[in-house]
């Protein structure tokens, strides 16, 4: 997604900051989210238009995934907020969940987001399932399964979904990141770094959000700095979890990789890769994100897929002369080439550049990563049907059956 910054004119229209309640309503995940099967999108004679009680302005960033609009929330629970509407076509939405995805080396842009070695039987039953679904919904359903359990600072909001019956549109609307990406990085020259203090910040930032997703076994597996989006009061949010995946408790074990070809880990730049640790994974892209935000390109690239494979599997990471000892400290833990090896979450956390030498410790995990909403049986309804993977359904039937447990000992005590 290109520059999802704001426009000067756009942010003198957003209105007072919120309310405390405001705030508290936006910030609750019991509120959930609102799903709206008969939205209506309307063009006035002034060129005005309206989704529903949103107002559609300008065009924040485009991606292969959709458009992105800044909007205002005309309803009286919205009370003129800007939010970012993120406008999808049915229509390819649905080519997407049926095509079956080719190789690592297939063709496919450098930064763009790829796929792995095929889908399993399963995962393409599953697509034409959601593809034939008369709710149009569904076909976000795993993006939106995933985002109403979370509840962290460091995670963008989604508000609601909507979608147009007499159109090829659906909407998502999320709470408004009006900084844009942390950077713009380009493949074919340098871009400006930031400054150290800055991308530590960030980074930190990023730790906590991903080390939450972590906790409740969910794989980010996109993170780079075109999903790290910035709030108005500088917090970091991550974005687009369109190839999400909630893996198991027992195992973070995955067999098909997703993302940006230029953040893929080594072990996943191979044809046919074997199983691989989500985890780990993700720990890599991270490394990549800090290594743009500090030094202003990408660590590996190639003139070709399989070129910019080659040199992720097996090219040395090189380092600027102004790189710190800590800089390339983090960043050799970060981008170790063997997954075993690789920094951990618990590692990075305490690692001396994230810390500042222990003189700015993160908050604890425990504080950080605080239980997500309760799964109810509705939950496990939809995930049935087939939309969350089967051993989602599991861990929700078990964590109501500890629920139910608990409940009936605090009765009887």
């Amino acid at each position: 997604m290109s520059s999802l910054n704001v426009p000067e004119d756009t942010l003198s229209t957003l209105g007072p900051p919120r309310s405390p309640s405001r705030a508290s309503r936006r910030a609750s995940a019991d509120a959930g989210i609102k799903e709206t099967l008969n939205a209506v999108f309307r063009e006035e004679s002034d060129g005005q238009r309206t989704l529903n009680q949103y107002i559609i302005k300008d065009v924040l960033g485009k991606g292969a995934y959709g458009t992105v609009y800044y909007g205002v929330d005309t309803s009286a629970e919205g009370q003129n907020e800007g939010v970012a509407i993120k406008e999808f076509s049915k229509s390819k939405l649905r080519r997407q969940k049926l095509q079956r995805e080719g190789g690592p080396f297939g063709a496919r842009g450098l930064r763009g987001r790829g796929r792995g070695a095929g889908v399993a039987p399963s995962a393409l039953s599953h697509a034409n399932m959601l593809a034939k679904s008369d709710n149009p919904i569904d076909l976000v359903r795993g993006e939106i399964a995933i985002l109403k359990k979370l509840d962290h600072e460091n995670v963008v909001r989604l508000y609601e979904v909507l979608d147009d019956p007499q159109q090829d549109s659906l909407y998502m609307v999320f709470e408004l990141c009006s900084k844009g990406p942390i950077m713009d990085i380009s493949l074919d020259k340098p871009t400006a770094p930031l400054p150290e203090d800055l991308a530590r910040d960030y980074f930190r930032q990023m730790i906590l959000g991903i080390e939450y997703l972590h906790e409740h076994d969910i794989a980010h597996r996109d993170i780079k700095p075109d999903n790290m989006l910035v709030a108005a009061d500088g917090t970091l949010k991550i974005v687009d979890f369109g190839v999400s995946e909630i893996f198991s408790p027992a195992s973070d074990r995955l067999k098909t990789s997703a993302g940006s070809p230029a953040f893929s880990a080594p072990e996943v730049c191979v044809a046919h890769h074997g199983d691989f640790s989500a985890r780990a994974c993700d720990i890599w892209a991270m490394g990549v994100t800090l290594y743009c935000m500090l030094f202003g390109s990408l660590p590996f690239n190639g003139t070709s897929i399989i070129d910019l494979y080659e040199s992720i599997r097996s090219a040395p990471t090189p380092y600027p002369d102004s790189a710190s000892a800590l800089q390339r400290n983090v960043l050799e833990r970060l981008l170790e080439k063997n997954p075993t090896q690789r920094i951990s979450m618990d590692e990075l956390r305490v690692h001396p550049w994230v810390t500042k030498n222990g003189t700015a410790p993160l908050r604890s995990r425990s504080e950080n990563c605080v239980p997500v909403s309760d799964i109810t049986e509705e939950d496990i309804k939809t995930a049935v049907k087939g939309i969350i993977p089967l051993f989602t359904v599991l861990k929700a039937v078990n964590k109501l059956k500890k629920l139910r447990q608990s409940a009936e000992v605090d009765s009887k005590g």
